[in-house]
């Protein structure tokens, strides 16, 4: 079982908080395109993910998993009111989640660092945590489009 936790009074990637309401519409962009994409839809369905991300600093909470639906890849909601259980949670600042999901913050690193707390068994956080890095791309395109002043360079 993965059990790291953040220390108090971690270093932030940028130090600035992401508003709630700008964070869930890049990631409810994000998911969408990955929902509908008929290349990385698939490839993170296949690994039947279950995750739950927190960013307790806003308030913001979206559990995902893959699909049991024909239709789509991806089902996802911003609450815990959902019908499946995580197998992976994070946890992090919203500064460190727009780091991490825009390619710009380790994982692993954030992890040793105290900056994001995980929480699940091992071998689901090794199957998980490379199919999280195919929302980069999607992710980095909402934020150009969405909310430009949040590119991390």
């Amino acid at each position: 079982m993965v059990a790291a936790t953040a220390g108090q009074g971690g270093k932030k990637v940028t130090g600035k908080s992401v508003p709630a309401g700008e964070l869930r519409e890049l990631l409810d962009r994000t998911l969408t395109e990955l929902d509908r994409d008929d290349r990385l839809g698939p490839l993170i369905r296949a690994t039947g993910m279950r995750l739950r991300l927190e960013c307790p600093d806003v308030g913001l909470v979206v559990n995902v998993a893959a699909s049991d639906s024909a239709d789509h890849h991806l089902r996802w909601a911003f609450s815990d009111k959902v019908d499946w259980e995580p197998r992976l949670e994070l946890r992090m600042a919203s500064d460190v989640a727009n780091a991490y999901l825009q390619g710009k913050e380790s994982l692993a690193v954030a992890i040793a660092r105290g900056k994001v707390r995980c929480k699940g068994e091992s071998k689901i956080a090794l199957l998980y945590v490379p199919a999280t890095r195919l929302i980069v791309e999607p992710y980095r395109r909402a934020v150009r489009d969405l909310h430009p002043d949040l590119v991390l360079t």
